[in-house]
């Protein structure tokens, strides 16, 4: 720090520049680091660059340049032995240096370290342990430790007391005695006292009141550690604080100065508006992490429509195979009940035949009981005359189930009672020849449609398809579920799906949702694509024979299928509001493509 004869220790670093003292004379410490500075001399420059270095700087800039211009002239004549002239400054509104010191002035005398040292043991020493504050109300523990009143008592009421039964515990020592005791400590009270009224005095802060918050004085002003100045100074280019002795060096000699408050402020409003940016791209993040959680929401809710959809339709058919089982267990048990009847019948004829031969052998048996061989001789005429019994046999088939009726291939009687269940079942569709390009060829069915080398003459309409080689289905649908498959067989260019009935027919037509085309479509046998925007390549284990094609026209879904294996492929989702068609196409006249067929396809069911 520069010390000056004739400045107190507590005068401000600046207080030179005004000063009616005659007594320029610095530490030696302070003498050396400018003595170093001032042999080395300013870089010279012309008084044309200064003018225009000049009009960029800001009012506190020229000040603070002012400030180390008079500074590096008084540390020259230092050196070369010359007593500075003494100049009274007249302070000027705004001028940041002169207003500083002035500041300085008025404050009182800041104490020097070793009365800061000497203050802050004794503030630790008037600390309670307990609230890290100093004492309230102290009271003394038999122990002779010094604790707030409230502090000891919210101490021995909580859990951590290792005192039970009424005993008390001391917090720093840990001694437990007999009873919770304490008592007022008065000399500590007015110790505190004293030293709050000191800190008034002196203006560094004063004491928290009773049962409030504590106030802290000011941070104190921080200094150079190679200067020991204070820090008056920012350095932009090197994003520093600096002293008036670091900002004059050869170090920030170019450098842009600005006092601390300019820059303080400078750098707070940067702050703030790095702050409403990040807090912008916060709440961008914010609404993107809402939409997530509603896409969350939405796909919980499909997929549970979606299992609520498969329930249904597997319920329906569990209720048909549960009503067929029960029809036939029923029919089953008809059959048993009659054929049960019948044999009960065939029962009653046998115990008829089985009485009239038990009586006839009942009497046989009276007779022989006889001893008296008179009687016996003279009972048994009746007997001798009377015609052998004989049984006679009912007539009787065996019981039989109808076996056929029953068994034989019953999943497959049931599969085929099972159609009308079935929803949808394939549609069977047909070409609409009036939409068909000249250059395709229908077979008579109107099921078969191929491309021809040559352009029979048809009658043009406004329906017909005039460059792409395409047309639609002659059945329209405007409500309900649809299917239908198509055999592609190995044509290596097709485009199929489903159109709207007020697409553009004539000229090239790109086939996309926008223009009311939802189609899958393979190009030259390379790639299997859906009809998007840009397109959506399909990548297949196998090549496609057969297409499926489904439409729910309420729920606004277009799905494609392999066929074959019923997997799925791809599936559009959009409002439908107008009548939508079969739409085919087998390329473009101007290119090239191989004569395969499209047919629709029927399966048997």
């Amino acid at each position: 720090m520069w010390m000056w004869e004739a400045e107190a220790a507590s005068a401000p670093p600046l207080s030179f520049l005004h000063s009616q003292q005659e007594d320029w004379r610095p530490s030696r410490a302070a003498e050396h680091s400018a003595g170093e500075e001032g042999r080395r001399g300013p870089p010279a420059q012309s008084g044309q660059e200064e003018n225009n270095k000049g009009r960029g700087m800001s009012k506190n800039q020229k000040e603070v340049k002012k400030i180390q211009t008079a500074y590096l002239q008084n540390l020259e004549k230092l050196n070369q032995g010359i007593k500075p002239e003494k100049k009274v400054w007249k302070p000027k509104e705004g001028d940041f240096a002169v207003q500083t010191a002035m500041d300085k002035q008025r404050q009182p005398a800041v104490a020097g370290p070793a009365a800061k040292s000497s203050a802050h043991r004794i503030s630790r020493d008037l600390t309670c342990s307990i609230c890290l504050d100093l004492f309230k109300q102290p009271v003394s523990l038999p122990c002779d430790h010094t604790f707030c009143h409230v502090c000891i008592e919210g101490y021995w009421a909580g859990p951590r007391n290792p005192g039970q039964g009424g005993t008390g515990s001391c917090p720093q020592c840990r001694k437990v005695y007999p009873g919770q005791s304490y008592r007022p400590n008065r000399i500590v009270a007015n110790i505190v006292e004293s030293y709050c009224q000191g800190l008034e005095e002196s203006g560094t802060g004063a004491c928290p009141a009773d049962g409030g918050p504590a106030e802290r004085a000011p941070a104190p002003v921080p200094h150079c550690s190679r200067h020991r100045e204070e820090l008056k100074l920012y350095c932009e280019e090197d994003q520093e604080l600096v002293c008036l002795v670091c900002g004059v060096s050869q170090e920030h000699r170019n450098h842009t100065m600005m006092c601390v408050q300019e820059a303080e402020q400078k750098y707070r409003a940067s702050l703030n508006s790095s702050m409403d940016s990040l807090k912008a791209e916060l709440n961008i993040a914010l609404q993107y992490d809402r939409e997530a959680e509603d896409e969350v929401k939405k796909l919980k809710e499909h997929t549970a429509d979606l299992k609520q959809r498969i329930e249904a339709q597997f319920s329906d058919l569990h209720q048909f195979l549960y009503q067929e089982e029960k029809l036939l267990q029923v029919k089953l048990k008809t059959e048993e009940r009659r054929e049960l009847i019948r044999l009960d019948e065939h029962k009653a004829l046998l115990c008829v035949e089985i009485s009239r031969l038990q009586r006839a052998v009942h009497e046989i048996e009276d007779k022989l009981t006889e001893v008296d061989p008179f009687t016996l001789l003279r009972s048994i005429k009746l007997l001798l005359q009377r015609p052998s019994l004989k049984f006679e046999k009912p007539v009787f088939s065996p019981p039989s189930l109808c076996e056929g009726r029953f068994a034989g291939p019953l999943q497959y009687r049931v599969w085929k009672s099972m159609k009308g269940s079935i929803y949808p079942v394939p549609a069977s569709i047909t070409f609409n020849s009036s939409t068909a390009n000249p250059w395709l060829s229908l077979t008579s069915s109107l099921t078969c449609v191929r491309y021809q080398t040559f352009n029979h003459t048809v009658e043009d309409n406004p329906y017909r398809f005039n460059a792409a080689l395409s047309l639609l289905g002659s059945q329209g649908f405007t409500h309900g579920r649809h299917y239908w498959e198509i055999e592609v067989y190995s044509s290596t260019v097709w485009t199929v799906g489903v159109a709207r009935e007020s697409v553009p027919r004539k000229g090239v037509i790109k086939a996309l949702p926008t223009n009311g085309f939802w189609t899958l479509s393979l190009s030259y046998g390379i790639q299997y694509m859906a009809g998007t925007s840009p397109p959506t390549v399909l990548s297949l284990e196998e090549p496609l024979a057969r297409i499926g094609v489904y439409l729910d026209y309420k729920r606004g879904l277009v799905s494609f299928y392999n066929a074959e294996s019923m997997t799925h492929l791809y599936t559009f989702r959009e409002n439908f509001s107008e009548a939508l068609y079969p739409y085919f196409n087998l390329g473009f006249l101007d290119k090239v493509h191989e004569n395969e067929p499209l047919k629709v396809f029927l399966p048997k069911i």
